[in-house]
């Protein structure tokens, strides 16, 4: 109760309000235009449906990080405004992302570490950590350079490429009574378990709707381990089968 306390005298004194876009706009600025001279370029979210606008490569893995993540929910680019006095000065501040999962809403800032570890971002990052929680969110700066880690954005890839049809309630039955058998199950035996009938598109969407769970962070083979949903999810959205 005294950090949040803390929190909310601290979001007093600066002054801290959050401006969401009005009149049915979706962003607080405009991401893709003509002028832009660095990369930038649109998602399509099977989560959001409709594509979302990125401005760096490193947003671009950030979205298909969110996007196959079952335990995120909801997440915008360019959410909103924040504007707050920091030294004396009055700041405004677009984050990159606001991710909502069932349990928390954050704001999220991304950024290569070369400019992540700038003082005036370490400053603004180390105020807005302290009195966002008043108003209800968190904020994370998120390194560009964690989200390309591989093969977890490659085993992502994989997944976005192959599972984004949908499949039947009777493939999902299917699949679930395997689990019955044994809790875990190796990817080449579901696929070969019911004659063909179960794919590799199959296991890819359940994958990515949270039915089924993998280590993220170890590259998919026929050797994957799987297993089902009875696994909690982790804090991370991918499912912890320790």
């Amino acid at each position: 109760m005294k950090i949040i306390h803390n929190s909310i005298l601290l979001a007093k004194q600066c002054q801290l309000t959050i401006t969401f876009p009005e009149n049915g706009k979706i962003r607080s600025r405009k991401v893709v235009t003509r002028s832009r001279t660095r990369a930038t370029g649109k998602f399509p979210s099977m989560k959001m449906m409709r594509a979302m606008q990125w401005e760096s490569p490193h947003e671009l893995n950030a979205f298909r990080l969110l996007e196959a993540n079952p335990a995120v929910t909801h997440f915008q680019e360019q959410p909103c405004v924040l504007q707050f006095i920091l030294n004396g000065e009055i700041r405004r501040h677009y984050p990159d992302i606001l991710v909502v999962t069932r349990e928390t809403k954050e704001f999220w800032e991304v950024k290569p570490e070369e400019e992540a570890s700038r003082p005036e971002v370490v400053e603004r990052t180390a105020l807005l950590t302290k009195v966002l929680p008043a108003l209800g969110y968190q904020y994370r700066v998120v390194l560009g350079e964690d989200l390309a880690k591989r093969p977890r954005i490659e085993n992502v890839n994989y997944l976005l490429d192959y599972g984004r049809k949908e499949i039947t309630p009777i493939i999902r039955e299917q699949v679930r009574l395997l689990f019955n058998l044994s809790k875990h199950q190796r990817w080449r035996d579901v696929i070969k378990a019911e004659n063909g009938k179960i794919n590799r598109d199959h296991l890819c969407r359940l994958i990515l709707d949270g039915d089924i769970h993998i280590d993220i962070d170890q590259k998919i083979s026929d050797a994957t381990v799987l297993s089902w949903r009875e696994v909690p999810l982790s804090e991370t959205g991918w499912r912890s089968g320790k």
